[in-house]
């Protein structure tokens, strides 16, 4: 016997040895997952390649957001910046239309404002001058809540400065609440 006979003898005693050990479905199981060996590793340069292409291409484009990100940043110019930070703010006179419409966000929020503490600090010479407002006010969370976003939104030069809830009981919807705004304004 030749050395090629015997081997074609081993292989075929192994390919029934496999076939009574693990059935005709097994030996087919066990050829493709040959053959997808043979292919991941035909194909595994290639996907190395395109990650190698891929992570320098990110690279470069992280170096040129980087560099546009630094030229595009504006430097300031300090006293033109506060210029027209401030000149942004509304003076001290629009206070009453202010008042105005935190009045008409209560009302929409349906929340009786009884009364109010109101104080303005203001600097000689200031910048801003600030319109402090606490409202003492009974409501549930929800109108609270309401209330609040409505003023922020209708208000830009108000701030929610404090808010303070106390539950009464456990059992109870009605809040106990301290709600602090403060208005700026430009100073004259």
């Amino acid at each position: 016997m030749n050395s090629t006979n015997s081997i074609a003898l081993m292989l075929l005693t192994l390919r029934y040895a496999l076939a009574r050990r693990v059935g005709w479905p097994g030996a087919v199981g066990v050829l493709l997952l040959g053959f997808t060996l043979l292919a991941a590793l035909a194909i595994a340069p290639r996907w190395e390649k395109n990650a190698g292409e891929i992570k320098s291409q990110t690279r470069v484009a992280l170096v040129d957001l980087n560099r546009a990100r630094l030229e595009h940043r504006v430097q300031p110019k300090t006293s033109e910046q506060l210029r027209r930070f401030t000149a942004w703010f509304p003076t001290i006179d629009h206070n009453a239309s202010d008042l105005r419409r935190l009045l008409e966000q209560a009302q929409l929020a349906k929340l009786d404002l009884t009364k109010g503490e109101y104080h303005v600090s203001d600097a000689d010479g200031a910048a801003f001058v600030s319109y402090e407002v606490v409202l003492p006010v009974k409501a549930s969370y929800d109108t609270l809540r309401s209330f609040i976003a409505g003023v922020l939104n209708a208000i830009p030069n108000a701030s929610l400065a404090e808010l303070h809830i106390e539950r009464a009981a456990v059992n109870s919807t009605i809040q106990d609440a301290r709600i602090h705004f403060t208005f700026v304004y430009r100073g004259v």
